[in-house]
């Protein structure tokens, strides 16, 4: 008897220890067995990490503030341009004259300036020395008549005395167009050589010319040929 009763107490106490260990683990809803988890193997589905403050000020700006919420607070503002100078030429002989003429009206004061630009070897069309002085006097009656009035007459002793040069060049290609302009009105026996000299040339510099001074400009240019108009940074 009192073996009997050992057996069952000890029984009892087994089970209640094997509930207490793995009771809650062994069990679960109908009585199956519930398969271990593996936390290394566990994926969330359709999971996005948060977005972070500023992502979400963005996105919820309007298009125009958006690219600003999106900029680092640690980018530099863009730089705004610094002032713009327009630089006109190379202008030469009577050219040179009818620009500056035209830009003295706008009085322009300390806002014009000019520099010059040397070229040592150049291009010139003329007319080759004529052999006699009442020739030469001929000859540049019929170029006035013709509305040629930028030109002289070579005075220096020597191969090109008496010679009329009609326009100097720093490019063989305006030195042809310029002959092929000569041509079309009427003036004859001019050509084109190259000239072994250092030729000089004026460029103008206006500082940051407003809208009329431009447009006045814009028309001018159109009056001259081979003659640059350019965008620089002031000095």
């Amino acid at each position: 008897m009192i073996k009997k009763l050992f057996w069952a107490v000890l029984l009892l106490n087994l089970a209640l220890f094997a509930y207490m260990q793995w009771g809650g683990s062994l069990t679960q809803g109908n009585g199956s067995l519930q398969p271990p988890l593996h936390a290394e193997q566990i994926k969330l589905l359709g999971f996005s990490p948060p977005a972070p403050p500023s992502a979400v000020l963005a996105a919820s700006a309007p298009p125009a503030q958006q690219s600003a919420a999106s900029t680092p607070a640690s980018a530099p503002a863009t730089a705004l341009p610094p002032a713009a100078c327009l630089e006109w030429g190379e202008f030469s002989g009577a050219d040179l004259a009818h620009a500056s003429d035209n830009l003295a009206g706008l009085k322009l004061g300390s806002l014009l300036t000019q520099r010059e630009v040397e070229h040592s070897i150049g291009y010139w069309v003329y007319i080759p020395p004529l052999k006699k002085h009442g020739e030469v006097a001929k000859k540049v009656a019929r170029l006035k008549k013709r509305g040629i009035t930028d030109f002289f007459v070579v005075q220096e002793k020597g191969k090109w005395h008496d010679a009329i040069s009609l326009g100097i060049f720093k490019t063989e290609e305006l030195a042809h167009k310029f002959l092929g302009d000569l041509k079309s009105k009427g003036v004859k026996g001019a050509v084109m050589g190259e000239r072994q000299t250092r030729l000089k040339f004026t460029v103008f510099v206006l500082n940051n010319p407003d809208a009329a001074t431009l447009s006045r400009l814009a028309d001018w240019q159109k009056g001259y040929t081979g003659i640059e108009m350019k965008a620089v940074a002031c000095n």
